[in-house]
């Protein structure tokens, strides 16, 4: 589980697909929160009782298609590059970007949890299961792009797997029973990661924000906020269903594919009202960050971020070429410090450090983001 996932074939990361709907929707992600019964939530659960669920659990996995594609360890046994790449990869939850730095490349990600969680994850990062987080059992699948139905069914076919070898705690009434009365009914809940540069630009993720709690939902930033109020870095928003409780997983679905459909609509329309209203201002945006990536020594993830939005903005209005929505997403990740930690770690790079960066990590990690978003956008072409 200590691979950098930039050694397995590009064919096996997800992140690295081409998906529906990309030019707005980074990614999709299905989770199913389940209990066992005659366990009390992992809040108030001893350790011996952590434990046990932790066993019953992996042992169900066996029972999976193809068990030796799936990795079990606990959260204790990964030491903390391990932990911090799971992190940035969406196996293990992250903590809010209230609670850390992300330029800072020695700050702990992870989200804390009385219990010590498991992990079960698939070697290609699309499946995974968290052990002993808020629930007993957290069962999440990822998707490129806007693709809530394959990711409903591989939780599906999943759940339906360990429900052969685990009794998990439901009622009549109120349906699979959670940690979080949110979470009741279905336990399902969706989020898709979104680029909203055409939003932020004119101001109106605001008015989104309060559109999308009257539909069941939360918009919120991914990576932090910006001095702006309202404007997320890289003009990433995360968007995310509320309540598992009004009606099955398919009348859910429904309802959140009506509030992803406007908001796609809409960011399209912000995009095309800008380039028209505002052209000068959105070629400055577009060439002042192209600038700061092709001759930066130095690039903080946080500018990292903004540098792929802004030519993600400027791919969908015409004015890059040379790099596609699927190559800036796998980047989104390929930026992370633990990501480029990794690769530096892993001894195969054709390139020496100068000798007053070497001795310092975080400008190791800032020169080697720069080098890497430069051979990966060694092709990119402005058409101003």
């Amino acid at each position: 589980m200590s691979s950098h996932p930039d050694t397995l074939h590009p064919g096996t990361i997800w992140y690295a697909q081409e998906g529906v709907d990309n030019d707005v929707v980074l990614s999709t992600r299905i989770r199913l929160a389940r209990n066992l019964a005659n366990f009390v939530f992992p809040c108030q659960c001893s350790a011996d009782d952590a434990q046990r669920i932790q066993s019953l659990v992996f042992s169900a996995f066996q029972k999976v298609p193809n068990p030796d594609c799936f990795q079990q360890v606990g959260v204790d046994q990964l030491d903390f590059s391990a932990r911090q790449l799971l992190v940035e990869r969406g196996i293990l939850p992250e903590r809010s970007y209230t609670e850390r730095n992300i330029n800072n490349p020695d700050a702990e990600l992870l989200r804390t949890f009385e219990c010590v969680p498991g992990v079960v994850v698939r070697t290609d990062g699309r499946l995974s299961c968290l052990v002993n987080g808020r629930d007993h059992v957290s069962i999440s699948s990822f998707s490129a792009g806007y693709n809530p139905g394959e990711s409903w069914h591989l939780c599906r076919e999943i759940d339906q797997i360990l429900q052969q070898s685990l009794q998990f705690a439901a009622s009549y009434d109120f349906g699979f029973l959670t940690s979080n009365l949110k979470d009741a009914g279905s336990g399902m809940k969706a989020s898709v990661r979104l680029f909203l540069p055409g939003l932020m630009q004119t101001q109106q993720v605001q008015q989104m924000m309060e559109q999308v709690t009257r539909q069941n939902c939360i918009l919120e930033p991914v990576f932090g906020n910006t001095s702006v109020p309202y404007a997320a870095l890289g003009a990433c928003y995360q968007l995310c269903s509320l309540y598992a409780s009004s009606g099955g997983e398919d009348q859910q679905l429904g309802e959140f594919d009506m509030v992803v459909s406007s908001l796609c609509a809409s960011e399209r329309q912000a995009r095309s009202n800008y380039a028209e209203t505002r052209p000068t201002m959105l070629r400055h945006i577009i060439s002042r960050m192209f600038s700061v990536m092709r001759y930066s020594r130095f690039i903080e993830c946080s500018e990292a971020l903004d540098i792929i939005c802004s030519l993600h903005f400027g791919i969908s209005m015409g004015l890059i070429m040379g790099v596609t929505y699927r190559e800036l997403h796998a980047l989104m990740y390929r930026v992370r410090n633990t990501h480029l930690d990794y690769l530096y770690r892993d001894g195969g790079l054709d390139f020496t450090f100068e000798a007053d960066v070497v001795e310092h990590k975080p400008l190791v990690i800032s020169r080697l983001r720069a080098l890497l978003l430069q051979e990966a956008l060694e092709k990119v072409q402005i058409c101003l």
